[in-house]
């Protein structure tokens, strides 16, 4: 007789999951709606996976015999560290995501890079109120906020505000529902932009009064947001049309719905190699990879991903904005000028680690790459 196979759970003696140490394999896909799906990994050793609520990993996939790599954020909570969930919706041209509805299966391993981001409600210091605002598949951090919210007892007064085009496409309502039933601190509020005859809840775009109705209290929340760039535009736009404090309004800065986004993402695009906006002497210096013993030349106008990526070397990256952080490596030698747009926590950045995908070079450099 077969007898179950438990994983060891044993954190003190189990190595933490980075994204050298085991491909992530899928142990299970959940239909969430008609067009998202969560798929669920483990790794493929026995590891545990540390991260904060909100924050994202880069998967590498090989799509007809292209390397391609595409961000997400986890959508569970760190509070469960064995397993991470990724939920992806399907777009009209979408590159990886739709690759992976298609064709992702159980059992099937794929390799990622380490946990990163600074979008995560754990490294703030915010009220104990909070507003979270989600559009379509943006609710995915506010999934792994919420969780790890109640999984921890946190003593927060929850308001979770979450749009989608129509009932039908309402992700994680089940879920939702029931913490909205059985959680005191938990209020939530659906806002559909086309809704049939017998829905009952909020239709339309999100307004100014539709916001102080279901969230009156707002001026004095911590506002999380996160959806497509015009989603979280039209919220910011509300909460300071009605006075709301900016210094505690936090959003995730990649539109994570433009299948745009999804294709710079999957491949590097020549328009992106130069920057008009440049101003001052070019100067040229070398930069130095140590990993693959190769030194460039990067001029001063250009970022230090651009210049690798003319020469046919493959480095991971993903948005290309300094929002992700995947292009993340440790710069041992030089200086540059970069804008991390947020992709960079400041502690990484005192440990010597920069953005390639925004830094241009003011000396010459060596990488760890």
């Amino acid at each position: 007789m077969n007898s179950i196979s438990f994983p060891n759970i044993d954190n003190e003696n189990l190595p933490k999951w980075e994204g050298d140490l085991a491909p992530l394999e899928c142990i299970e896909i959940i239909e969430e709606t008609h067009n998202v799906k969560s798929f669920r990994f483990k790794s493929q050793k026995d590891a545990w996976f540390q991260f904060l609520p909100g924050q994202h990993t880069t998967l590498f996939l090989n799509i007809d015999g292209a390397e391609v790599m595409r961000t997400y954020t986890i959508a569970s909570s760190p509070t469960r560290p064995h397993t991470i969930t990724i939920t992806s919706k399907r777009m009209s041209g979408g590159v990886v995501t739709n690759w992976m509805h298609d064709n992702l299966r159980v059992g099937d391993c794929i390799d990622a890079l380490n946990i990163g981001g600074s979008f995560s409600v754990a490294l703030d210091n915010p009220k104990t109120k909070v507003l979270l605002m989600s559009g379509g598949s943006g609710i995915t951090p506010m999934l792994s906020m919420t969780r790890y919210f109640i999984d921890l007892a946190i003593n927060v007064d929850i308001v979770f505000v979450h749009n989608a085009q129509t009932p039908e496409d309402l992700i994680g309502k089940y879920e939702l529902d029931y913490y909205a039933h059985h959680q005191t601190n938990f209020d939530l509020h659906y806002v559909c932009d086309k809704a049939h005859a017998i829905w009952q809840g909020e239709s339309g775009f999100l307004s100014a009064e539709m916001l102080a109705r279901m969230v009156p209290d707002f001026l004095d929340r911590e506002v999380y947001c996160c959806g497509p760039e015009a989603y979280m535009v039209n919220a910011k736009t509300l909460l300071e049309g009605g006075g709301f404090d900016m210094n505690h309004y936090h959003q995730e800065s990649f539109d994570i719905e433009s299948s745009t986004a999804q294709h710079n993402m999957a491949e590097p695009h020549e328009e992106s190699l130069d920057t008009p906006e440049f101003s001052g002497e070019v100067v040229e210096y070398n930069v130095t990879l140590t990993e693959t013993g190769k030194t460039i030349l990067c001029p001063s106008n250009i970022n230090i991903l651009a210049a690798i990526q003319k020469q046919g070397i493959g480095v991971p990256f993903a948005c290309s904005m300094g929002m992700c952080g995947t292009c993340r490596v440790k710069m041992t030698e030089g200086t540059v000028d970069m804008d991390a747009q947020g992709g960079l926590l400041k502690s990484h950045e005192e440990e010597g680690y920069i953005l390639t995908c925004c830094s241009h070079p003011t000396s010459d450099v060596v990488l760890d790459l």
